[in-house]
């Protein structure tokens, strides 16, 4: 089934007033939306206890959770202690992804900084294939890592280097494709309906159907230079894109049952529930 739901709290939340995490689901619940994406962007800070709490509340609310990772991650780094630290952010967000009842776990593959690119993706792909290991050694087989495609070009994470990520491990590797990412790292890559089904049929070559149809999502309108990504926008941006409507139309055709995420710049909630409402009258008709 696919699922719609926004990253984080969005301005309108804050706006009336809430201020607890649990006060979201019902929120959200009556919003209409499906899932809530939770962020450890600055690092793994929540308790067993408030996490399990949070899990019980937005679960009876019928809003799955997903957790992204923290943002510092770097898996093709070359220093012992730093891919040390990328394996525990990466087993406390699991942990508290378990705790929660969630399934999906996003994460940022990283950067090769002074490397040559070919060289980072190796270490990346080798230190990978290591935390897939701990994560099914150590009770999180059933749940999934998600790597994201990353926007701006000096960053690893372009949808070729997804493909090979996705590859090194088992069934629960899938990949988080950031679309408003794409399209900043190309510049204005998705211009209609065809783009979108190019990177979907890339998708199915490279990874296979199974992994390509349950697909974790972002997607936002992004303002880009020439070096990719800048900031987040709302979908009343006209200028920058990508238009999700075309996307949500590829959903359907291709019958795709993804999570989709929306991470606007204040508004998430509102576009996420805008893109439900598209592609349920698309289906519809």
């Amino acid at each position: 089934m696919i699922k719609f739901g926004p990253s984080g709290a969005c301005e309108e939340f804050n706006a009336q007033g809430f201020k607890k995490t649990s006060d979201g689901a019902i929120w959200l619940k009556n919003k209409g939306v499906d899932l809530f994406e939770y962020s450890f962007g600055r690092g793994v800070n929540i308790s067993s206890e408030k996490a399990i709490a949070y899990g019980k509340v937005f679960n009876e609310n019928d809003i799955e959770l997903s957790v992204h990772a923290p943002y510092f991650i770097n898996l093709a780094t070359v220093e012992e202690e730093k891919a040390i630290n990328n394996i525990r952010y990466i087993e406390t967000s699991l942990k508290a992804l378990k705790e929660f009842g969630g399934k999906r776990c996003v994460f940022h593959p990283g950067s090769p900084l002074k490397l040559d690119r070919r060289e980072a993706m190796n270490i990346l792909l080798k230190s990978f294939e290591n935390i897939v290991q701990i994560k099914n050694d150590n009770g999180y087989k059933d749940l999934y890592l998600c790597p994201e495609t990353m926007g701006k070009l000096a960053q690893l994470g372009d949808l070729e280097e997804i493909i090979e990520i996705v590859n090194v491990g088992d069934e629960n590797i899938i990949p988080c494709i950031d679309f408003g990412h794409l399209n900043a790292r190309e510049r204005g890559l998705f211009k209609s309906k065809d783009d979108y089904k190019r990177v979907i049929d890339r998708l199915i070559d490279g990874i296979g159907e199974k992994k390509t149809m349950n697909m974790h999502v972002h997607f936002s309108k992004i303002q880009y230079t020439d070096k990719g990504e800048l900031r987040h926008l709302t979908f009343d941006d006209d200028v920058y894109g990508p238009d999700y409507e075309p996307l949500m139309e590829v959903f359907a055709d291709y019958k795709m049952t993804p999570y989709v995420v929306c991470e606007s710049a204040g508004t998430q909630t509102r576009d996420s529930l805008s893109m439900k409402q598209y592609y349920n009258n698309y289906l519809n008709k």
